[in-house]
């Protein structure tokens, strides 16, 4: 399937990315003539970027010593100050960005054009989620939601909603290739920006006048509340996302709701219903034609083989996600795929050797 039909599937829910991912919190776009949201790097140059790049090798290995420093009571920089490294020119660009909108909120404000200053800050919301600054992200959002409250703006207060919940839970958690459930153990500060996200995504689905944004919503909800530990509630979220999807003819939304239900799945170690919806999965973005998307769900099924002890099934997965990497140049992802083929036969080999001994 080409980028047009890809577009197609994502205007249907709303979506502001037009290639959605698994098990990540999921953004509506905004109704209003905003700058554009900054484009999300394919994954194989975030791996890059993050796990092989100079930059990231020799972060690597400061972290022991960060970790020594923060026992020591000097903690260490913020991850998303760190995340945020943006050269000179584009930081003069977005400062200046910064000015004119505030200008133009300010001036539309005495003027009384209600819909030109919602703009003005929602625009302001924009330009600093570009730049990580989720903080200040949310607080332009929440003066965008009040005056579509004022002005009656339901589609503009909803996605409002959507945007302060998603920018909480990116406080509670920074972006990341491997998505949001591998956070089993929040910190305290993470739980309280977690349930904010919550009570935020909870308005999206009560304002929300559209099917596609209550899949948002769903969707949303149920990756806050299973990382919180509330796996049936969560559960129950993500049924109804996929309910949704299925009634709207969406791909990427059913892959992804089924895709976030296994992985539910593999929490409550309930093994059978999670080869089920990964399985099908699989078969959605393969439909889809999303390579990227495709690596993932075969590392998905090999990883639910290794915790199943089928080792050979995890070896065959990831050789066929090994395939798709090589088949599109995704060098980096391949790198890690690599990796965990020498982990399985590392695995299966130790478990002949424990055989021999165990029959002399």
């Amino acid at each position: 399937m080409g980028d047009k039909n890809n577009t197609s599937e994502t205007g249907n829910t709303q979506l502001a990315d037009p290639r959605p991912q698994l098990d990540t919190p999921l953004r509506v776009a905004i109704p209003v003539n905003a700058p554009p949201r900054q484009n999300k790097i394919k994954r194989d140059s975030y791996i890059y970027t993050n796990a092989f790049s100079p930059a990231a090798l020799s972060e690597s290995k400061g972290r022991v010593a960060s970790l020594i420093k923060e026992e020591n009571g000097n903690p260490s920089e913020s991850k998303l100050s760190k995340n945020a490294s943006i050269n000179m020119d584009h930081d003069a660009l977005m400062k200046t960005a910064i000015k004119d909108f505030s200008f133009l909120a300010l001036s539309s404000k005495r003027a009384e054009r209600k819909d030109v200053e919602a703009t003005a800050y929602a625009s302001l919301g924009v330009i600093h989620d570009n730049q990580s600054n989720y903080v200040q992200g949310i607080e332009s959002y929440k003066s965008y939601f009040q005056i579509c409250e004022e002005i009656g703006d339901t589609i503009g207060s909803a996605a409002a909603c959507n945007c302060i919940g998603v920018n909480y839970m990116l406080l509670a958690f920074p972006p990341s290739d491997s998505g949001s459930m591998q956070h089993l153990d929040p910190s305290q500060q993470s739980k309280e920006y977690l349930n904010k996200a919550t009570f935020y995504h909870n308005k999206h689905l009560d304002i929300g006048p559209d099917p596609g944004g209550h899949f948002v919503a769903h969707t949303n909800l149920g990756l806050c509340l299973g990382i919180l530990g509330d796996l049936t509630q969560a559960a129950k979220h993500h049924q109804e996302a996929l309910r949704i999807a299925i009634k709207m003819q969406t791909l990427y939304g059913q892959s992804i709701a089924v895709g976030n239900l296994g992985t539910l799945a593999v929490l409550k170690e309930d093994f059978h219903t999670a080869k089920t919806c990964f399985d099908q999965h699989l078969q959605l973005v393969q439909a889809l034609q999303d390579a990227e998307a495709e690596i993932v769900a075969w590392k998905l099924l090999a990883n639910l083989a290794s915790c199943e002890e089928r080792h050979y099934d995890a070896l065959d997965s990831l050789d066929e996600a090994k395939k798709i990497a090589e088949k599109n140049d995704f060098f980096n992802e391949l790198r890690r795929i690599h990796c965990l083929i020498g982990v399985s036969k590392g695995t299966i080999d130790f478990a002949n050797v424990v055989d021999q001994l165990l029959m002399t």
